[in-house]
């Protein structure tokens, strides 16, 4: 083998290395389907959360008749702005 080329390959596998501990220190694995895995249910969470946001939206109590909380989520269909319930 070249020396060039065998220099190239330890290069590429040191740097495979260094990134493999970086994803170990960072995420705490370095297994690419345990991060995929994460990745998926992180994206599911988020979308979970944004459609939260779009059907829900905080009103101030003082808007209606709640007991022991300072806000509450109601469905954004289920609240008109100019309703003086």
């Amino acid at each position: 083998m070249d020396p060039t080329l065998e220099e190239q390959l330890e290069s590429q596998i040191v740097a495979l290395y260094k990134e493999k501990e970086e994803l170990e220190l960072e995420l705490g694995s370095s297994d690419i389907d345990a991060i995929i895995h994460e990745f998926q249910n992180l994206q599911k969470e988020l979308t979970y959360l944004y459609s939260f946001k779009e059907n829900y939206r905080t009103v101030d109590t003082n808007r209606i008749q709640i007991e022991s909380i300072s806000k509450a989520y109601i469905l954004n269909h289920r609240f008109h702005k100019n309703s003086n319930q």
